[in-house]
């Protein structure tokens, strides 16, 4: 039988399966229906919006199982998950039973509308979506359960070949791996807002369950990875687990994760992390820098973990349970900035870190607003760098929380854009840094945006258009709040185009059209030469080293 699984794309604390992401659920789904002896076809909400021929093999499905839910719903580019209003739509079209899991069945929640599910599904999946599917195709008792551990790996293998069927793959295709599901708080019931926890005590994956699984899709033809799943990458595996919330990190698990995943996959082309808790680095902090120093040899630059933060406020900390204390977040950034700022081949860094700040949790006054700021102002002062600084309201899935204080909000985010992110990324990307392999998603009106792929790429905006779904380098020229301006590197003198040539710092409309008229210039030096007729002859080094020469033209 063949059984269609669409993704719509989920966005959870500790897993992303937006493109260019592609999460573990739909993978897990589709090693199920592998090893019960059928066929899976794999579909995206993309293919449904667009009526794509898969799309039309889906809806001849006698199953179909949709996964998806954004629990923390940020800015995407090349595309969105599924609103609640779509995958209901989207039921309408199949005429097979259906199935729906993910944080969409667990919370019955998809960004803020909530909606009921048992008139559009036959099977809701409160528990493990994949483990139901398997059972109901191998007429065992349906009764929603958790996958077993050896449920996990086998699944996590047969699935692995589901990459092959995303968007975009290989190159612009990046897999998100799970190491453990749970939070290592769970005996304390972690933070307020956090759905992490509800999956109670921390089950691990094995290294070799995790490096079989990458090698799967590696053979397939993927190149790139994030280590992303878990709520803690330094709780890997620890010790003390059960007994304390800041447990003893192990080296020797983690050296044995990453370096078994290079020894079976060499020639991987992105191997990122995402999610830290910045207690468990300042309080162990011998094995932090082991680990810190582990995870910049043996992952690759643009790296970034996001420390939960969430507040700088003592009343908000200790009203919502959240992770770390100040001064607990500014010895785990001093430790990754020491070891992490190390500038990699594609032009970013190898690892920092990111912080999250949440508004509108429980105990929030407008005093809180101007101690997250002066958190953020003190980073600043201590020359520390942040890969990113990531502030939102709190969405209410455990609970219920009331933002108060919107203008409060609306100005600490003006604040921090102007005053904090814009020098922070000065630092991290000057002005002529080159950045390799940015991937071209989308175009806005004479505009093209791209992105490298990694854990929280930054926005690249090119001043003109350049062909989609395609790489390209870029030498910064600009800065925004959270995003950089580029031109291509190097620009190839006899065939960039004229609005290619009008962002080149020091080319006037002119100018512009004076090249434009004299090529095709033979080599650099020709170049040089005819720039030196008709402006400063000081300032034709700085421009000339933003082009290339492409020998025949």
């Amino acid at each position: 039988m063949r059984v269609g699984i669409v993704d719509c794309y989920v966005d959870e604390p500790s897993i992303l399966g937006v493109p260019p992401y592609i999460s573990p659920y739909p993978r897990y789904a589709y090693g199920a229906v592998l090893a019960s002896g059928n066929e899976p076809v794999y579909a995206t909400v993309d293919d449904w919006r667009n009526k794509s021929s898969v799309w039309e093999s889906v809806k001849k499905c006698h199953l179909v199982y949709i996964v998806g839910g954004a629990l923390v719903p940020g800015k995407y580019l090349r595309t969105m998950p599924a609103s609640m209003n779509e995958i209901i739509q989207m039921t309408q079209e199949l005429q097979g039973t259906k199935i729906i899991a993910g944080p969409v069945a667990r919370y019955a929640y998809t960004g803020r509308v909530k909606q009921p599910l048992e008139e559009y599904f036959e099977y809701i999946a409160r528990l493990d979506g994949d483990a139901l599917l398997y059972d109901l195709l191998t007429q065992k008792s349906v009764n929603g359960r958790r996958r077993t551990k050896k449920e996990w790996e086998q699944w996590a293998i047969l699935g692995a070949r589901c990459v092959q069927h995303a968007h975009a793959f290989p190159e612009g295709v990046i897999a998100e791996i799970e190491t453990y599901r749970g939070c290592v708080r769970w005996i304390s019931g972690g933070c307020s807002f956090c759905t992490d926890v509800l999956f109670g005590e921390p089950v691990f994956r094995e290294p070799q369950a995790i490096i079989q699984e990458i090698t799967e899709m590696y053979n397939s033809g993927l190149r790139n990875f994030r280590i992303g799943g878990q709520t803690c990458i330094y709780s890997y595996m620890a010790e003390g687990i059960g007994e304390t919330e800041t447990p003893r990190p192990n080296v020797d698990a983690l050296s044995k994760l990453f370096k078994g995943i290079w020894q079976s996959c060499p020639c991987i082309e992105v191997l990122h992390l995402d999610n830290a808790n910045p207690a468990v680095i300042a309080e162990h902090e011998a094995e932090a820098r082991a680990i810190t120093k582990l995870l910049v040899e043996y992952t690759t630059p643009g790296n970034a973990v996001a420390f939960g933060m969430e507040s700088a406020d003592p009343e908000v900390i200790k009203k919502n349970n959240l992770n770390a204390v100040p001064e607990q977040v500014i010895k785990a950034i001093e430790i990754l900035n020491e070891y992490g700022r190390k500038r990699g081949a594609n032009g970013m860094p190898a690892l920092l870190p990111g912080i999250n700040i949440l508004c509108g949790l429980d105990g929030e006054t407008k005093h809180t607003y101007r101690l997250n700021y002066e958190f953020l102002a003190d980073v600043v002062r201590r020359d520390l760098w942040l890969r990113r600084i990531n502030i939102r309201q709190v969405a209410g899935v455990r609970k219920e929380f009331k933002m108060k204080f919107k203008q409060e909000f609306q100005h600490f985010k003006y604040l921090v854009r102007t005053n904090i992110d814009m020098p922070n990324l000065k630092k991290i990307l000057p002005e002529r840094t080159v950045m390799r392999k940015i991937y071209i998603e989308m175009h806005e009106g004479k505009h093209a945006f791209g992105r490298q792929i990694g854990t929280y790429p930054l926005l690249v905006g090119f001043p003109y258009r350049i062909e989609l779904n395609k790489f390209v380098d870029g030498i910064v020229v600009g800065h925004g709040a959270r995003s950089i301006t580029c031109i291509e590197y190097p620009l190839d003198i006899n065939t960039c185009t004229f609005d290619a040539l009008l962002s080149v710092p020091g080319i006037s409309k002119h100018l512009a059209g004076a090249i434009m008229c004299n090529r095709p210039f033979r080599s650099i030096e020709q170049f040089a030469t005819f720039l030196a007729e008709h402006m400063d002859a000081s300032m034709v080094p700085a421009i000339c080293a933003f082009f290339g020469f492409r020998r025949g033209n």
